[in-house]
């Protein structure tokens, strides 16, 4: 390779992971400007990542941490499990962490986020799909100031986030719950009144024809409504370690769940 800075070009590849050849090409293209030679193969990132931008990503790898008072949780996907248990991919993932950890303000969102450090770590996202090929987004970033209980299922592929007032031992009960269960809602009185009054209007259809007297139909109804909702409702779920209790039954003191938050694909 006549005419090749060497030290250069080792430079570029360890600096960017690229292939060699391409690491070549970007210089020879920049006239052996290291900067330039950058600014090539981040064209290249970016018109690779694009390509791949409409595959699947069923994969992924979510973890929630406390540090310094506060909640920090991401979800990453890509496209196979291969890459998902791939050094590099938990590479990135601890790197993309480590930005999050920076914010002190609460996030719930992705839209939310700074957008400065939001277009910094989607050029971290890009540089590891032209490297690796395969396509890899940013899907979730929690960030909380309130005081949270987390649970990382093992696998890092399903999360919890507890917020409570009282005993942690309730707190971690609550949340290996979460994890396993999936609850949409956490009480009767937070689930919406339009899909409350959707039930209604399907069991009352059914018991239109059941001959049986007003007020024994309105008790059915209203137990219909009850069962219906308890497999989606936390506080009214059967404890996964004791089904003759209810969740609510677990609670005690003064111990106050406030919200909580489930994290998977």
């Amino acid at each position: 390779m006549s005419g090749v800075d060497m030290q250069l070009l080792k430079r570029l590849r360890e600096t960017t992971f690229a292939p060699l050849k391409d690491c070549r090409e970007a210089l020879v293209e920049s006239n052996w400007d290291f900067d330039k030679a950058l600014d090539v193969l981040k064209e290249k990132w970016m018109s690779k990542a694009s390509k791949k931008a409409d595959r699947l990503t069923n994969e992924w790898l979510i973890k929630v941490i406390k540090k310094d008072g506060r909640v920090y949780a991401l979800k990453l996907l890509c496209e196979t499990d291969f890459v998902a248990k791939n050094e590099n991919f938990i590479s990135l993932f601890d790197e993309i962490m480590t930005k999050v950890c920076t914010i002190t303000d609460d996030v719930n969102s992705l839209s939310e986020v700074d957008q400065w450090l939001l277009d910094e770590i989607n050029w971290m996202v890009k540089e590891f799909i032209w490297r690796l090929g395969e396509n890899t987004k940013l899907d979730d970033i929690i960030v909380s100031n309130k005081n949270a209980y987390v649970y990382n299922h093992p696998g890092n592929k399903v999360a919890a986030i507890i917020y409570y007032t009282g005993d942690e031992n309730i707190a971690k009960e609550l949340a290996l719950q979460v994890a396993a269960m999936n609850p949409e809602y956490l009480s009767f009185e937070s689930v919406p009144q339009t899909y409350r009054d959707e039930l209604l209007e399907k069991f009352k259809a059914e018991m239109a024809d059941s001959g049986k007297p007003a007020n024994i139909v309105e008790q059915i109804i209203a137990g219909k409504l009850q069962k219906q909702l308890s497999d989606f409702v936390l506080l009214e779920q059967e404890y996964i370690r004791d089904g003759s209790k209810k969740i609510k039954d677990i609670i005690s003191g003064e111990f106050e769940i406030t919200g909580y938050v489930r994290l998977s694909i």
